[in-house]
């Protein structure tokens, strides 16, 4: 941290889930929960794919990132998106996040990526991990019913029509006892 008073930020770059997408999902997430298995399922409300997870990162570094994620989200396609299959991670037979896979011709990957360049432009680590385009819809906390989750989600083929995601958002996460609060800092316009 640099100077005094300086707090870290926890923060992410996402693309919001887009609104026929976010319905659906909420009704399943509605039936699921009938299941009671010990799953943390998503806020619909609050669905998004993330780009890229920055941790905690100092002000000056998010506000020297701001510009970069403008000229990445500016030299964008437009992203169409449609669901894909679920999944999850790190596997089915003893999965710990389920999730829907985002289909969109390559396109959110490719911003992924002009993310990613931009994060270490500006001084963030690389990414450890390779890019998957998903929306979270459960984390698995225990072993109760999980098998009955994991099955709901792996049967579960949404059908849904292609829908634009016209910005990415430089999010700020509040970690709380209901789960993570998430409030938008800045949002960028695709293409």
């Amino acid at each position: 941290m640099t100077g005094a008073g300086v707090t870290a930020v926890r923060a992410f770059v996402a693309l919001p889930c887009p609104p026929i997408l976010r319905a659906s999902i909420a009704r399943k997430i509605g039936e699921w929960k009938a299941l009671r298995a010990d799953v943390a399922w998503a806020d619909p409300a609050a669905a998004h794919v993330t780009l890229r997870f920055l941790g905690n990162a100092e002000p000056v570094a998010l506000e020297r990132l701001t510009g970069r994620l403008s000229e990445a989200a500016g030299a964008a396609d437009p992203v169409i998106a449609r669901p894909g299959a679920t999944g999850a991670f790190p596997g089915w037979r003893r999965p710990r996040v389920l999730w829907l896979a985002v289909e969109s011709g390559g396109e959110v990957e490719r911003l992924a990526a002009l993310v990613e360049a931009a994060a270490r432009a500006v001084g963030f680590a690389a990414e450890d991990r390779s890019f998957t385009s998903h929306l979270t819809l459960g984390r698995v906390r225990g072993r109760q019913g999980a098998g009955r989750a994991a099955d709901a989600v792996r049967e579960w083929r949404p059908a849904g029509e292609a829908e634009p995601i016209p910005e990415m958002i430089l999010y700020r996460s509040d970690l709380g006892p209901r789960g993570a609060r998430h409030t938008a800092l800045a949002r960028f316009p695709i293409g």
